[in-house]
């Protein structure tokens, strides 16, 4: 009788992505490392790595950083809202004209936001 092929559920996947984040923290070879997503079949497990240029920027922070700049705000401040809380921008969709801005909420999560609300917060900010 054979034994049965090892193959990958979402529990051993996910460990594997974790040692492999762990094995590349330690790594110095003059880049940034960056483990993204992944997707595994069978006896396969397939990440995505990202290898950045300490200091460089994706080009999604580039474009942040840009129409923060075209709006008059400021990409690094840390925003309220009543209904949402303490959150931060991080990402803008062009491809989305209602709800352009993303944001990222103290506890991780995302949500969509209008140009409108973000001026809303960032008026909150300062007054």
């Amino acid at each position: 009788m054979s034994t049965p092929t090892p193959t990958f559920d979402r529990t051993t996947a996910n460990a594997a992505g974790a040692t492999l984040r762990a094995a590349l923290a330690d790594l110095n070879i003059g880049y940034d490392l960056e483990v993204g997503s992944g997707s595994f079949s069978g006896s396969e497990l397939t990440v995505q790595l990202k290898v950045r240029i300490p200091g460089g920027k994706s080009p999604e922070r580039v474009l942040l950083e840009e129409m923060c700049r075209v709006n008059g705000f400021d990409p690094a401040a840390k925003l309220f809202s009543e209904h949402y809380g303490h959150f931060t921008l991080s990402g803008y969709y062009a491809r989305r004209p209602k709800y352009p801005w993303t944001v990222t909420l103290e506890s991780g999560q995302r949500y969509k936001f209008t140009t409108e609300a973000v001026k809303d917060a960032f008026n909150r900010l300062t007054s």
